[in-house]
């Protein structure tokens, strides 16, 4: 269906060497534990630091069962999306590739100080050496990340409005949830004026698409719009189609964001859901920081500027990153050499084609 590209760097997914990827981690983890410690003890906040250990380590076991269930529901969302908009565009990605490359980019995420890049970064590649042309695959990725990133702006637009508009019985500072709110309506606004130029000079886009030398930055500037634009335009009619899979968007954010509600729960009594998803979606946004912590201290702190006590939001963030992101580690490394293989299988299948034909 598309074209092979073969112009595409041949290199491969690297071996997983414990020992090596142990020496890699082991000096940011101790920098990253340094400053926290460091914070704690700077802040006088030993106590409460401690406590919050406490209080994780004796967390009860049904409700830390109930996490790691909505953990797995939710990568399975992610899954399900990924098979749904890579296996339009090849038909080599289906359900097991799709969660070889999820549970990879999981590993690249957590493991490189990419600010979550890496994750994207290994997909697209992945894709390329599935036979798509660099275009394609990047139109492909982004496809997918509208369709996921809509879901998550719509999230915070809605719970941010309801705690603005005082709809629930929380309190907090109103500037905290209307500016978030504000901004998510902003993104979605520039994403469909995106969408709706991508109409106009379509073929003069085309034809500098292939122009990569002589291009100068204004002709490669309006070529990425036009880019982003028809992935827009890509994302809107597929979520028309009403696929079952589109559901999977929406599995993700929830169910990984109810890991969060269930810790909260298990360790005291939750604030209103508006409170909890906006404290959740700010902390992820916040992950876009290449800085150790960000996305448990924006949890926290929006929790707390709602009115939960330190003393409660503190060890539920705690748990739900453990649970979250440093629980499913092991398995996503594991996942790597499962999708080498299956790239591996890729090229041997391109390889004997012209052979065969």
């Amino acid at each position: 269906m598309l074209a092979s590209d073969q112009t595409a760097p041949d290199f491969a997914l690297p071996a997983v060497d414990v020992r090596a990827l142990i020496r890699r981690v082991a000096p940011a983890a101790l920098v990253a534990g340094a400053a926290v410690l460091g914070v704690v003890l700077i802040g006088g906040h030993v106590h409460t630091f401690a406590d919050a250990l406490r209080r994780v380590l004796g967390l009860d076991g049904g409700w830390a069962a109930a996490g790691i269930v909505f953990e797995c529901l939710s990568l399975t969302g992610y899954v399900a999306l990924l098979s749904l908009v890579a296996g339009r565009a090849t038909p080599r990605v289906g359900a097991r590739e799709s969660a070889q490359i999820t549970l990879a980019g999981a590993a690249a995420t957590r493991l490189l100080p990419t600010a979550g890049a890496g994750g994207a970064a290994l997909t697209l590649w992945t894709l390329r050496r599935a036979g798509l042309r660099s275009l394609v695959a990047t139109r492909t990725l982004l496809v997918f990340l509208v369709v996921l990133y809509f879901v998550f702006l719509a999230s915070v637009v809605i719970s941010g409005a309801a705690l603005a508009l005082g709809l629930v019985g929380s309190h907090g500072p109103i500037a905290l949830s209307a500016l978030p709110a504000g901004v998510a309506m902003l993104t979605i606004a520039l994403a469909l004026t995106l969408a709706l130029a991508s109409r106009r000079g379509r073929q003069s886009r085309t034809d500098a698409g292939g122009d990569s030398g002589s291009a100068g930055t204004r002709s490669r500037l309006r070529t990425a719009a036009g880019l982003g634009g028809d992935a827009v335009r890509d994302a809107i009619r597929l979520i028309r189609s009403a696929n079952v899979r589109l559901a999977g968007a929406v599995a993700y954010w929830l169910l990984d964001a109810a890991v969060l509600w269930a810790m909260l729960h298990a360790l005291g009594s939750p604030p209103a859901l508006p409170v909890v998803a906006l404290a959740y979606f700010v902390g992820q946004a916040a992950n876009t920081l290449p800085i150790p912590g960000s996305v448990s201290g924006g949890v926290a702190g929006v929790l707390i500027a709602f009115g939960v006590p330190a003393g409660l939001a503190l060890p539920a963030v705690l748990a739900y990153r453990t649970i979250a992101v440093w629980l499913p580690t092991p398995v996503a490394i594991a996942a790597v050499p499962g999708l080498r293989s299956t790239i591996a299988r890729w090229g041997r299948e391109d390889a004997a084609a012209p052979a065969s034909s």
